[in-house]
């Protein structure tokens, strides 16, 4: 976004993580740091230090809140403080979500696995856990029983960092275990899935000039550590419609006024749709290059003009009857075949391929549903047939590992 900016003629100053990149793109002209995101302290401090801006602007879920704290300290206008406590806190989103009458899983918030136990005797078994403020299903997992959830503890669930698998979230609390947040975490009802959902919106005071419907293969914590694909539908596709309608009614209420919204739509195995979450950034991994390749439209330039209250014109006439971005997966190891990006962009509908597997080298890193491994970008033949198309590409892909030494052990 940064780089739409100063093509589009904008004075750029970027506020870093002290610990972040020593060389900002090329054309920022002042580099400011911070040591943690939600030390408003610290922001408020570092505020008359800053030079004088027109707008405030991130797509980044960290810094949500903190770019709302220094609009309010500017009197610039975007989402305020209140609003983006809405959207990165789970337990402040659910609670708007549900006295705006939309339908969201019951929850408890708590503070130690101990509390579980009560939480669920009002909830029912199963019961989920996740952490309020997060990303990629990290430190989200399903607690069947107490005796699953003594198993748990004695594993260390609840204590356990998420690994900073992209070098990003080192100024925030995305990586904490549930226990080190002294806000608590949630304990929700679980819900019988069958699909997920998710919508970008890109508003404009409010308006919506564009709602970006889209579904996962299957439920997200069904994909924790696994091979997944995502899928941009049409907006007239029959799945879409009421999807894009309740994510719109989840913006709303959650104060969207101009930028993207991210939403995750549940439907239940009895056919009832839920609002899962709702983030005020677009959505992540290959979603926003689909959307872009699916309308036709430079989504850094789109966000960039919605960055500084401009009103972007955004079609909203599809160009493919679906679009597929495939997720590569492997298992820890070492590679010691894979097919090249090059064979695998030659065949029907790819777009494109990146590929992060080198025979010789490491498998790289996952964490939660982020996969280091690379993606292929694809248009499907035929909607109806997606799996066993995305099965016969992931074949192609050839992928052959040697297990790690401890992943070999553990077999036997």
């Amino acid at each position: 976004m940064e780089t739409a900016l100063l093509a589009a003629g904008h004075t750029v100053t970027l506020l870093t993580p002290a610990s972040g990149p020593a060389h900002p793109p090329p054309g920022i002209r002042a580099v400011h740091t911070i040591g943690h995101w939600d030390d408003l302290d610290a922001l408020t401090a570092l505020e008359p230090s800053l030079p004088p801006v027109g707008a405030v602007a991130t797509i980044d879920e960290q810094c949500i809140v903190a770019a709302a704290h220094l609009r309010q300290l500017r009197g610039l206008p975007g989402l305020r403080v209140d609003a983006a406590h809405r959207y990165t806190d789970k337990h402040a989103m659910k609670n708007a979500l549900d006295a705006a009458g939309l339908p969201v899983a019951a929850h408890r918030l708590v503070h130690h696995a101990d509390e579980i136990p009560a939480a669920a005797q009002a909830l029912g078994w199963p019961v989920i856990v996740k952490p309020r403020a997060g990303a990629a299903t990290w430190n989200t997992f399903v607690v069947r029983s107490e005796a699953h959830l003594k198993e748990l503890v004695a594993a260390g669930a609840f204590d356990a960092r998420v690994p900073d698998i992209t070098g990003r979230f080192h100024a925030g609390h995305a990586l904490d275990s549930l226990h080190e947040a002294a806000d608590g975490f949630l304990v929700e009802a679980f819900l019988d899935l069958a699909d997920e959902y998710f919508v970008d919106l890109y508003v404009h005071e409010g308006e919506v000039l564009l709602a970006a419907p889209g579904r996962y293969d299957q439920p997200l914590l069904r994909t924790v550590g696994s091979a997944s694909y995502d899928t941009v539908l049409p907006p007239d596709h029959p799945e879409a419609r009421a999807v894009t309608d309740l994510a719109r009614r989840a913006a709303a209420a959650l104060g969207a006024q101009t930028g993207a919204v991210h939403c995750e739509i549940l439907r239940t195995t009895d056919g009832r749709l839920h609002v899962g979450e709702a983030a005020a950034r677009p959505g992540g991994d290959c979603i926003t290059e689909l959307t872009g390749l699916m309308f036709g439209i430079d989504v850094p330039t789109a966000l960039a003009a919605l960055a500084v209250g401009e009103r972007p014109a955004l079609p909203t006439e599809p160009h493919y009857p679906a679009l597929t971005a495939v997720m590569i997966a492997a298992p820890p190891g070492t590679v010691t075949r894979v097919a090249t990006a090059e064979t695998i962009a030659q065949r029907p509908g790819v777009m494109s391929a990146t590929i992060n597997l080198r025979p010789g080298e490491p498998v790289p890193a996952t964490a939660g549903t982020v996969t280091g491994a690379g993606r292929i970008l694809y248009h499907p033949h035929d909607h109806t047939r997606l799996d066993r198309e995305v099965a016969e590409l992931r074949a192609a892909l050839d992928i052959q590992v040697t297990p790690a030494p401890a992943a070999a052990a553990s077999e036997h």
